[in-house]
């Protein structure tokens, strides 16, 4: 079983502790509480018993629950060690999810959130096996000595570095689990080239972006680069440089006192009637009605 985790979930811990079960005989009663639980073995053996299922879980060993699911120890007869856990919410909630369904995992992203000019959110989504064998086990003990030690001697931003020290947790965890599987996790050489396109532009459209100067920049032929642009965006490459240039003059029109020519030639245009017709093609009104009627004040 694996969840699926937005890396815009907001994190917020709870509590933490380190469990000790030879000294507390509670780890045998039925255990529920309405939040998460990450569960990491501390040192030697610790049999639980969770949705049904009995398990053991090594040093390192980590075992994630669902709000409201019982859990207890099993098998009192043998010596047993101590476990980390920590209990957190989690906004969106996780999702259950099958990695054998591709259709359900979208690990590598090439999305339009690469472009200044749209607001979209990229999630991205963490993978956590519900029970895994950490191979970088001491990476994950470490930090949850440290959760541990935030929790139980709050001071400051507790709550901040707790946060912090269960999202890094949950991505030793995520990110180990792709390293020791199969799921391929390798990006097309065509979205650098998008990435290293698109940073370009972002960085000098105000200059005349000629086809010569981007392919000498970026060593592809323009044909190539328009191509790419058009795959990863979704619009052509001289739309979005007219986008980043319209957005650039939106704020100069709402925050300065620049005049429509002097803003013109700022966002790499050279005549005002072209840019004024151009801007009103893109947000409906001229440049100058765009300033009355959304400007209140000139700093």
């Amino acid at each position: 079983m694996y969840y699926s985790m937005s890396r815009l979930s907001v994190l917020d811990v709870k509590w933490a502790d380190l469990f000790d079960v030879n000294t507390n005989s509670s780890f045998f009663d039925k255990h529920y509480n309405p939040y998460y639980e990450l569960i990491v073995a501390a040192e030697a053996a610790v049999h639980l018993e969770a949705g049904g299922s009995r398990m053991v879980l090594q040093a390192g060993d980590s075992l994630l629950l669902g709000p409201w699911e019982q859990h207890n120890g099993w098998n009192p007869d043998v010596r047993q060690g101590k476990f980390f856990w920590a209990q957190f919410s989690c906004s969106p909630g996780l999702d259950t999810i099958n990695i054998n369904r591709s259709t359900e995992l979208n690990i590598i992203h090439a999305e339009r959130t690469e472009l200044r000019t749209v607001e979209i959110n990229h999630e991205d989504l963490l993978i956590v096996p519900r029970m895994y064998k950490n191979q970088k086990r001491y990476h994950l003990l470490s930090r949850f000595e440290q959760l541990v030690e935030t929790m139980r001697k709050p001071q400051g931003y507790f709550r901040y570095q707790s946060t912090l020290l269960l999202a890094e947790m949950l991505g030793f965890i995520a990110s180990d689990f792709l390293e020791q599987s199969d799921l391929d996790t390798a990006f097309p050489v065509s979205y650098f080239t998008f990435r290293k396109l698109v940073n370009h532009l972002n960085n000098f459209y105000e200059s005349d972006i000629t086809r010569e100067r981007l392919e000498r920049t970026l060593d592809y032929k323009y044909e190539y680069l328009c191509q790419v642009f058009k795959k990863y965006a979704g619009i052509p490459m001289v739309q979005y440089i007219q986008q980043l240039r319209v957005q650039r003059a939106k704020h100069l029109l709402l925050h300065t006192g620049k005049s429509i020519q002097e803003i013109t030639m700022e966002v790499g245009y050279s005549d005002p009637f072209y840019f004024s017709r151009l801007f009103k093609k893109v947000e409906g009104v001229a440049p100058q009605h765009y300033r009355d009627g959304k400007q209140t004040t000139l700093p």
